[in-house]
């Protein structure tokens, strides 16, 4: 079996998170993601940030599935090559500064002359537009400026980070489902496409109904640490050994409680028996909670809390989440075998689709795939891609090429990739 995508090619300028991940996606899917590096490689290669052996964990995460050529863009052999490709290309994904593909030539305006059914997706901090947009923009920054930080950790202490890079992931997942929408829309229209995604855009949308509410009556919204402004129950307790959580969004399932726990007073007591209630003495259902959880391990209160048919789960460290029989089950544990360091484990791509296999191979070496690429695309003899490697323009590793030239620099900062088939037709 083969990816649901399988016949689409992706060629991603993407560099470390943000601009890489919706390429991840896609190329789980089956598309064919050629990721277009500096001679230097992308960022997100760099050993000393998240290391596993002689990689970096970004890079093994980011760039499976995936085929490396590395060119350089600055350069007019380079960009001739990239534009050649463009055009047997469904989607160009990048996430440099705006501007940086105009003054590169590639932009979705020049790339349209030669391939009118393109579909671009820009990725950048802040967008391509407005008085921010050449603000320098990572993702710690970007959750800041969006309210992330103010809104999170425990109500009396400082602001926290969420525990996961959301500003650059949430513009990958954007950024593909605005790649995907240029597909379709090219389907049912006839043309091609140009996404501007900016990460804060993708983080304000995020802030969901707490925004809705905010906007439209002018309350704040304030850190909870894991409780919740409008429901009570919703946080996490200690137990004996540990903590859980308990989610208790409707009454029934507060009397359901009431009863697991050994206070079935609490179910006619007007300070307990409704959410508003409760809600308006959190201090005292928190502290009676607090003071029963503590009785007994987490384990024991589960069995308890699943009997009752009460929404909980335990606080699970990594070890715990990747042990659970429901990870191991649904298979959000995959494995590819990477040349150098061998067997990698990364958790898996979300969706999953009837008689449809998700893709399964490692992380390119910088320049793996270029000459492969270069021969099968564009028709070019093994002779004039040494040439190239030779002269620095283009980078070969693995192959029967010279070895390539002097590195030169990406073509700018970050803001913050179809089965292997003969060549397609334009836009394919």
């Amino acid at each position: 079996m083969t990816g649901l995508l399988h016949g689409i090619t992706v060629l991603e300028l993407g560099q470390v998170i943000a601009g890489t991940y919706a390429g991840t996606i896609l190329a789980d899917l089956g598309a064919e993601v050629i990721k277009i590096e500096p001679l230097s490689g992308d960022a997100n290669r760099n050993p000393g940030i998240a290391p596993l052996a002689s990689e970096s964990a970004i890079h093994l995460f980011m760039n499976r599935n995936k085929k490396s050529v590395s060119l350089d863009l600055k350069s007019p052999e380079g960009h001739d090559l990239f534009c050649r490709l463009a055009e047997q290309a469904a989607i160009v994904i990048d996430n440099f500064r705006p501007g940086v593909l105009t003054r590169l030539g590639i932009d979705h305006q020049q790339l349209t002359k030669r391939n009118p059914g393109i579909v671009t997706v820009s990725v950048t901090g802040f967008g391509e537009y407005g008085p921010q947009r050449d603000r320098p923009a990572f993702d710690l920054a970007v959750q800041a400026f969006a309210g992330y930080l103010h809104v999170t950790g425990d109500p009396d202490g400082p602001p926290a980070r969420m525990g996961i890079p959301l500003a650059d992931l949430s513009a990958g997942v954007f950024a593909c489902i605005s790649a995907l929408a240029g597909l379709a829309g090219r389907l049912l229209h006839g043309e091609g496409a140009h996404a501007d995604v900016a990460m804060l855009d993708c983080l304000v949308s995020l802030l969901s109904y707490d925004a809705l509410d905010h906007l439209n009556t002018g309350r704040q919204v304030t850190r909870q640490g894991t409780a919740h402004a409008h429901m009570v129950p919703w946080q996490a307790s200690a137990t004996r050994n540990g903590y859980l959580v308990i989610a208790v969004r409707e009454d029934k399932f507060w009397r359901r409680l009431c009863d697991a726990i050994g206070l079935p007073r609490l179910k006619a007591d007007p300070r307990t028996a409704t959410n508003p209630a409760r809600v308006a003495n959190r201090e005292l259902v928190t502290g009676l909670l607090r003071e029963r959880f503590a009785r007994r391990d987490t384990g024991e209160w589960l069995r308890i809390l699943s009997e009752n048919d009460i929404p909980a789960a335990p606080v699970n460290d990594l070890p715990a989440v990747f042990a659970d029989e429901q990870v191991t089950a649904r298979g959000l544990v995959r494995t590819y075998h990477h040349p150098v360091i061998g067997d990698v484990r990364y958790p898996a791509n979300p969706p999953q689709f009837d008689g449809w296999a998700p893709a399964s191979a490692p992380a390119p070496q910088l320049g793996e795939h270029t000459e492969q690429v270069l021969l099968r695309r564009l028709g070019m003899r093994p002779e004039q891609i040494a040439d190239l490697a030779r002269r620095g323009v283009v980078r070969v590793r693995g192959s029967s090429a010279a070895p390539a030239g002097p590195s030169s620099p990406a073509p700018g900062p970050p803001a913050g990739p179809a089965g292997t088939a003969p060549t397609p037709p334009p836009g394919a």
